[in-house]
């Protein structure tokens, strides 16, 4: 773990086009996981060979050396919440910005220790808010459908939220719609709607807080002199279009560093 300290603690190896940091942990195996291990090297849709999962004392013992060499961690799933506190009474989060990763359900009570530790968590809408909505909502009385996904308790609580796609569909306008309408593809009525964020906020989150999860705030992640000139012109005001529309906005052209690395068809006619 101090051998490793140098490419995967902060700030990071690389530069600000590619750079390695952090250190994902995972507690158990998975029948699939078995299965893709055995098969090794796996080259499946995302290229997981899977034969990391660890028993949970020794992922426990894995993420204190990283907290030690400040080498931050990154668990899928709000039930890893309790081992992340588990480290944090022996060596402090706070500060380090460890993430939690596709969350699913969160009470008030963890909502208050993510805000305690400063944990980062960044979502999978395209499950938790869209395709399994539906399913999560049986799952819970409806007295606490306000627990799943909890964006707007977790803004107010002071946590950064960033917003992902895990990589299919890619745009980020579907996370975008998600998080503002919270309607799940069986229904036409919203799930706790008191959880929904605003255009603002939900965009923010897709660019400000994302900056801020990978320690870049100062660089990107808004449009101000002195940062990175990468924009989009858009298909449409995400601020004003019919919030049914949203997921379907499109780049019409893309700037990076300055440069234009992408046009649409036709664009600008």
């Amino acid at each position: 773990m101090e051998a490793w300290a140098g490419w995967l603690g902060e700030p990071g190896l690389g530069n600000d086009w590619l750079k390695m940091s952090g250190l994902f942990v995972q507690v158990g195996r998975t029948a699939g996981d078995e299965a893709r291990a055995a098969a090794a090297p796996y080259t499946g849709w995302a290229g997981f060979n899977a034969s990391h999962g660890l028993p949970r004392d020794q992922a426990r013992e894995l993420l204190v050396h990283c907290a030690r060499n400040d080498i931050r961690a990154v668990m899928i799933g709000s039930d890893n919440l309790d081992l992340y506190d588990e480290v944090d009474h022996t060596v402090p989060l706070h500060g380090r910005r460890w993430v939690i990763s596709h969350i699913s359900t969160f009470s008030k009570r963890d909502i208050e220790r993510i805000a305690r530790m400063g944990l980062i968590v960044t979502t999978h809408t395209n499950n938790y808010l869209y395709k399994g909505l539906n399913a999560q909502a049986r799952r819970l009385p409806s007295e606490r459908h306000g627990e799943i996904v909890p964006l707007r308790s977790l803004l107010e609580a002071g946590v950064k939220v960033s917003l992902a796609t895990d990589n299919v569909p890619v745009s980020s306008f579907l996370p975008i719609a998600q998080t503002i309408r919270r309607i799940p593809y069986q229904m036409q009525d919203p799930v706790a709607p008191e959880q929904s964020l605003s255009r603002a906020d939900a965009l923010r989150c897709a660019t400000n807080h994302g900056a801020y999860l990978t320690f870049d705030e100062g660089k990107k992640g808004s449009l101000e002199p002195g940062k990175l000139a990468d924009l989009a012109i858009l298909s449409a005001d995400p601020l004003t279009i019919a919030e049914a529309e949203i997921a379907d906005i499109r780049a019409l052209m893309t700037i990076v560093g300055g440069r234009i690395v992408y046009e649409a068809p036709g664009w600008p006619d």
